[in-house]
């Protein structure tokens, strides 16, 4: 597929492509990075739950790959056009995986099969079984209710307090205080925040080059209303202004924290009765953004 950024030429491209796609092979320390930070306990449920549906070793560490192998062929595709589940990716793409080759060769031919209503298309057997269960069926709910649990449990153990005003802030002043609270962590370890805009926000630092922008974007202004936090990261030129609501347009790469992190929508996920709950996942997603930077600064630079 031919490159769509207009920020770089192909050999430029081609050599962002080959430095940042190795960010992939860092999935699992990523992982365990949350872990130990108390942010990744409700992602870490989807992923016990996706081993326990593996079966086997092998399964278990064939899903492991896959996420690995799926996100580097994801960060290689910079801002696409690109479809990694069909294999299509742009020309500058340094990064083709052999063994997402063969998983998507083995869906062709038949191998895999849906036993539901719904159907995806999703490659890797153990992820398609869990992204048709239906949302009534016993182990959907299971993990939902276990979701729930591990969120308020890490609220609790970080003493993140409740506000009981909360539920009654229009939507404009709850986003008001996610942006403060983004602020809070992420201004005092090198980020800037852009000009407000009304789409959503984004938070940017400098690469130690001097050469990029990385840039953490927030538009969760219909998110805070529904218990459900909308973020993304990107590379951008240093005096690039970005669109919110349309980053590919205005970076060198875009990709999403579920790219990187398997299961990290339960983690931006939140009860929309819980300020402790909502901090947790604005907490989280400012956590993610400083580890991510630190990652791809040492990849870049």
């Amino acid at each position: 597929m031919n490159f769509k950024g207009s920020l770089l030429d192909d050999e430029e491209a081609r050599s962002l492509s080959q430095k940042l796609y190795r960010l992939g092979d860092q999935v699992s320390d990523i992982c365990r990075e949350l872990d130990r930070a108390g942010y990744g306990d409700p992602a870490r449920v989807i992923r016990h739950e996706l081993e326990a549906l593996a079966a086997t070793k092998e399964g278990v560490q064939r899903l492991w790959l896959y996420w690995s192998e799926y996100a580097k062929e994801r960060l290689a595709g910079l801002v696409g056009p690109m479809n990694v589940l069909e294999g299509k990716l742009p020309s500058v793409a340094a990064y083709r995986s052999a063994m997402l080759a063969d998983l998507r060769a083995r869906a062709v031919a038949g191998e895999l099969q849906s036993h539901g209503p719904i159907v995806s298309l999703q490659i890797e057997p153990t992820m398609k079984r869990y992204v048709e269960m239906l949302p009534d069926d016993p182990l959907a709910m299971r993990i939902n209710d276990a979701v729930k649990q591990a969120r308020k449990a890490a609220a609790q153990k970080l003493l993140l307090p409740e506000l009981h005003e909360f539920t009654r802030l229009p939507a404009k002043a709850r986003y008001d205080l996610l942006v403060d609270r983004y602020s809070a962590s992420l201004l005092a370890d090198g980020f800037t925040l852009d000009s407000h805009r009304k789409t959503g926000v984004a938070l940017r630092r400098l690469t130690s080059d001097g050469r990029w922008s990385f840039v953490f974007v927030d538009d969760s202004r219909d998110g805070v209303d529904v218990g459900m936090l909308s973020i993304r990261f990107g590379l951008t030129l240093p005096k690039k202004a970005v669109l919110p609501n349309s980053l590919p347009a205005t970076v060198a790469a875009a990709f999403a924290a579920d790219d990187i992190v398997p299961g990290f929508s339960s983690v931006r996920g939140f009860a929309t009765s819980s300020y402790a709950e909502f901090c947790l996942a604005a907490d989280a997603c400012a956590y993610l953004a400083q580890a991510l930077y630190r990652r791809i600064d040492a990849l870049l630079c």
